[in-house]
């Protein structure tokens, strides 16, 4: 038995999310070898607890789960209690945090073995040992406890992709996992694995220790081919770290869809700023006619000497220049950054807001995508963090609040003007570019994507002037503090009026007049849990 865990604070079903294609990965082998394979995702599965009871009830030879850094290991610590307090099942962990901290992982009693690395071998010589019973021996990449300590696994070696068999898709609902992205139904894939570039904030390059893998461009055909026609879907999300760090390929499995008449759309393909550069036109004429909507790539600050931090060298000008490019493309480009890194200073954070409002700016068709920086543990800009501040979580639980939306319960290495100044940024950088704030936001109601495009100037003025102290930072003060369990109706009398002087100040030619009033909850920042009804609104003069 394989569980997903949810990956939001607050459990729930999401709307859409991607195939869980590395509970695929280290389930197929087995499936292949005649076990029954159970996969639970917390994210689809709205009885998931049930499902959970009934498979332990089959007795299983062990259930394992897949854990991230950040929220997700509340949810796969509360799967693995559940499954010790019904059962001695053996309880696995494999995944991203497992491998970067597996002493500390299995420092709780309620995990017995952990996966480092890549699962499929490991996984599936591990479940042959408990299926013999007896000690399950020394197991390349699994670190287990024996009495008072920890044994450590040998390292395993990577696999080849090639050499594997496609995955056993059929082993989840495939149905559950599609989404509608630029007109047709879309699915996550995957054709490779790892990168060889040494971003110092990225996990990759202590998990795949910078090795890149990948399915040549014929097997990555045939397998597209395949898995399309099978599910019906035409749109492709291949979730590759860097689908053209090898160009040569990238380009033989675009010729080879077209050759093919795959008719595919490639809802997103990520790409360095440095192979950008090297896409002829011909190159972009054949991503066009292979169906690539977008090319994300990550540029995380507008900073040089913070790009210098992080190992992302990138020349503005250039930038600029093929943003201008993709005006005149169908490909839309998509722009990542990321704020509030250590060491970062206020000027450098207003160079990252000019810069990406620049760039959504000269071409209306890009999208801006704006996170705030989460350390991960294992990678060199993570023990910079540490030195400026940042104390390391001591148990497994407070990693739990480490999340691209969770600064507050982890900045510590940046003063509380930073801190409130990011705060702002990562909520109103929705609204930095056209394509930004419809998306999230037209996911809910017509009168929110009203809302939102109201509130588009305010935002824009609030990040090109670094404007925190507003509304939705101070609402403590202005609202009141109301953070207890309440049950009862309370009546709330605001002076509108007032309350924009309070933040803004007088009108002027720069600062625009009210024009909505928004009510909302909003407990991402803290990491606590928000919910509040909200009965009529009435305005008087």
């Amino acid at each position: 038995m394989l569980v997903h865990p949810c990956a939001t604070s607050r459990r729930s079903i999401q709307p859409w999310c991607d195939l869980p294609l590395e509970l695929l990965a280290v389930g197929s082998p087995l499936a292949r070898a005649n076990y029954r394979v159970r996969i639970i995702d917390q994210r689809v599965e709205p009885g998931w607890r049930e499902a959970l009871g009934e498979e332990l009830a089959r007795t299983p030879v062990r259930v394992g789960a897949t854990s991230t850094t950040g929220p997700q290991l509340r949810h796969a610590l509360e799967v693995s209690q559940l499954v010790k307090a019904r059962s001695e099942v053996p309880v696995v962990w494999g995944g991203i945090h497992a491998t970067l901290l597996p002493e500390q992982t299995l420092e709780r009693p309620e995990i017995d073995f952990v996966v480092q690395g890549e699962g499929e071998r490991t996984f599936e010589e591990l479940v042959a040992a408990l299926e013999r019973g007896g000690a399950v021996g020394e197991i390349a990449g699994v670190w287990r406890k024996d009495g008072g300590r920890i044994v450590r696994g040998a390292p395993r070696p990577f696999i080849d992709l090639d050499a594997e068999p496609p995955l056993e898709y059929d082993l989840v609902d495939v149905a559950r996992y599609t989404r509608t992205v630029f007109g047709v139904k879309r699915l996550s894939f995957s054709t490779s694995r790892g990168c060889t570039f040494p971003c110092a904030f990225c996990y990759s390059t202590v998990v795949h220790r910078r090795c890149f893998r990948a399915l040549s461009p014929e097997v990555a055909v045939e397998q597209l081919k395949a898995f399309t026609r099978r599910y019906g879907v035409r749109g492709i999300f291949p979730t590759d770290a860097n689908f053209f760090l090898d160009l040569d390929r990238a380009r033989a499995i675009l010729e080879g869809v077209v050759r093919e008449r795959l008719d595919l759309v490639f809802t997103r393909l990520h790409i360095r700023f440095d192979t950008l550069l090297r896409l002829t036109g011909e190159d972009l004429a054949l991503l066009e006619r292979a169906g690539v909507k977008c090319l994300a790539l990550g540029v995380e600050s507008g900073s040089e000497r913070i790009r210098g931090l992080l190992r992302k060298p990138i020349d503005e000008t250039a930038l600029h220049a093929a943003n201008a490019r993709f005006r005149s493309s169908s490909i839309m480009p998509m722009y990542f950054f990321m704020l509030g890194f250590p060491t970062e200073t206020r000027p450098e954070l207003k160079a990252t807001v000019d810069l990406f409002m620049k760039l959504a700016a000269d071409n209306p068709r890009a999208y801006v995508s704006v996170n705030t920086y989460a350390p991960l543990p294992g990678t060199e800009l993570f023990d910079l963090a540490v030195s400026e501040g940042l104390t390391p979580p001591a148990r497994m639980e407070d990693w739990c609040a480490f999340s691209y939306r969770n600064l507050g319960a982890q900045g510590a290495w940046l003063p509380t003007p930073m801190r409130k100044a990011v705060a702002m940024l990562d909520f109103c950088s929705f609204f930095a570019s056209d394509r930004g704030y419809v998306t999230p936001f037209k996911q809910t109601h017509p009168l929110a994507t009203a809302a939102a495009r109201v509130y588009v100037p305010v935002a824009r003025f609030r990040m090109r002037h670094l404007l925190h102290p507003a509304p939705l930072e101070i609402t403590q003060g202005i609202i009141g503090d109301r953070y207890q369990v309440d049950t009862a109706w309370h009546a709330e009398n605001r002076d509108v009026a007032t309350d924009f002087l309070r933040a803004f100040g007088d009108e002027t030619t720069t600062v625009p007049p009210l024009t909505a009033v928004i009510v909302a909850g909003d407990a991402d920042n803290t990491g606590a849990r928000s919910l509040a009804h909200v009965a009529d609104l009435a305005f008087a003069p």
